[in-house]
């Protein structure tokens, strides 16, 4: 027995020298706290990684040591060894001996019979420093990607506006002529891209149609000014010329990669077919018809008559409206009408509509203007009448007095006369004035 307590005894401490020998000689930080928060002992590598004697840091609170930023998240974990719950891979910054701080990494036990932690501690400053260090590059990278992705959308948008410049221009030269206000291609437009949105269109949608539909007409560059501008009807040789304009404007949009003019190609091919297929230039009816080009035929008719042109006079909305709907299923998809219908605030310029009510009124003005003068030149000669008459039957019987006094009526009727010649051209220039 007492040989083998002996044996014992030696292997115990030849198993002590060896741990003393590891913790002397280890890298790591070795040591042993009680759960009053004291570091009991400590290996060397305490020395040398935070330049403090290990006496100095035995004396004093372990976090007094401890970073203050860093506190806060320590307490708890002292708490939670003093529970005897085990702890890995914590992290916090150690004070130095010349003021500086280590980050250090923490793997702990504890032993709750004799109320003291065991623990070893690793240096992870430079694995933070690298860390630190990638992360900063990382925040660089993502403020420099930033940056660029903002200067690549801006451009982007000069672009996208750029574009959409070059398609308003081309849209006002198709309408340059027999649009006086130079919106009609605009409002189209917005209004296709409403019918478009009451129709549950996407966004997207809504978009590539609000910028393709005023192109429809832009075929109207082939016309002559002696077309479009003519105030009269049209002869069959040129009806014939305007009927290709969808034609004309479909081969000036060919052939793009762009999606809103692959679209615009189609409007401006398709807005002029008939739902019932008497439109031109193909004879499409119904569903043949590409959805767009008959959402902007709903809305270019609207517009049309609702604004002057130099060979019509702009309609009321009343009256437009009840126009749109009499040509539903005939002219129009019946779909779409019912769509235009429903819209809060169809899409018109009411200062036009006013102006042509103002002008109607004007013009039933001059008429009753007319009715007056031709009335009052009535009365004039019914006048001078009558008084031929009174000079005839008294002819026999004048005097030198009665003769003044006829003369006197004569320059009245005179006067009377002139008075209604003024009239009935002051009426006619008031009526070339209104026409122009």
């Amino acid at each position: 027995v007492g040989g083998l307590v002996g044996s014992i005894v030696s292997e115990r401490r030849r198993y002590e020298v060896a741990v003393t020998a590891h913790n002397e000689m280890s890298l790591e930080l070795i040591c042993t706290a009680s759960f009053e928060g004291y570091f009991t002992r400590l290996n060397p590598a305490w020395t040398d990684v935070l330049g403090w004697d290990l006496d100095e840091l035995m004396a004093r609170p372990l976090l007094e040591f401890v970073h203050a930023d860093d506190i806060g998240k320590t307490t708890p974990i002292l708490r939670r060894t003093a529970a005897g719950l085990p702890v890995k891979h914590f992290q916090n910054r150690y004070r130095c001996r010349d003021g500086s701080y280590r980050w250090l990494e923490w793997t702990s036990r504890s032993d709750k019979r004799t109320k003291e932690s065991y623990a070893v501690a690793r240096d992870i400053t430079v694995r933070k420093e690298a860390e630190e260090a990638i992360a900063s590059f990382h925040e660089a990278l993502e403020r420099a990607v930033t940056e660029r992705t903002a200067q690549l959308e801006e451009r982007t948008k000069e672009l996208d506006e750029s574009r959409r410049e070059t398609l308003r221009r081309l849209a006002l030269a198709a309408e340059y002529r027999d649009d006086e206000t130079y919106e009609h291609t605009e409002r189209v437009g917005r209004m296709a891209a409403d019918l478009a949105r009451q129709l549950d269109f996407s966004a997207e949608q809504v978009a590539l149609l609000r910028w393709a539909a005023p192109l429809h007409d832009v075929g109207k560059l082939a016309l002559s000014d002696s077309i479009v501008l003519k105030q009269g009807a049209l002869a069959p040789e040129e009806m014939e010329q305007v009927r290709k304009h969808p034609e004309n404007g479909a081969r000036i949009l060919a052939n793009s990669n762009s999606d809103v003019l692959q679209l615009a190609e189609q409007i401006a091919l398709c807005h002029h077919e008939w739902w019932n297929g008497s439109g031109y230039p193909r004879g499409l009816t119904g569903e043949e018809i590409p959805m767009c080009a008959r959402i902007v035929a709903v809305a270019d008719v609207y517009d049309a008559l609702t604004h002057s042109r130099p060979y019509k006079r702009a309609w009321s909305v009343k009256r437009a409206i009840d126009e749109v709907t009499r040509l539903s299923g005939r002219q129009f998809d019946p779909t779409i009408v019912a769509a235009f219908l429903e819209l809060e605030r169809p899409e018109v310029q009411h200062e036009h509509t006013r102006a042509s009510e103002d002008a109607d009124q004007t013009a039933a003005d001059l008429d009753q203007t007319r009715a007056d003068s031709r009335q009052t030149a009535s009365d004039a000669d019914q006048l001078a009448s009558d008084v031929d008459q009174a000079l005839a039957d008294q002819e026999q019987q004048v005097s030198d007095r009665d003769q003044a006094a006829v003369s006197d009526v004569l320059g009245a009727r005179l006067a009377l006369a002139l008075e209604a010649w003024r009239a009935e051209r002051d009426a006619a220039t008031v009526g070339r004035d209104v026409r122009r």
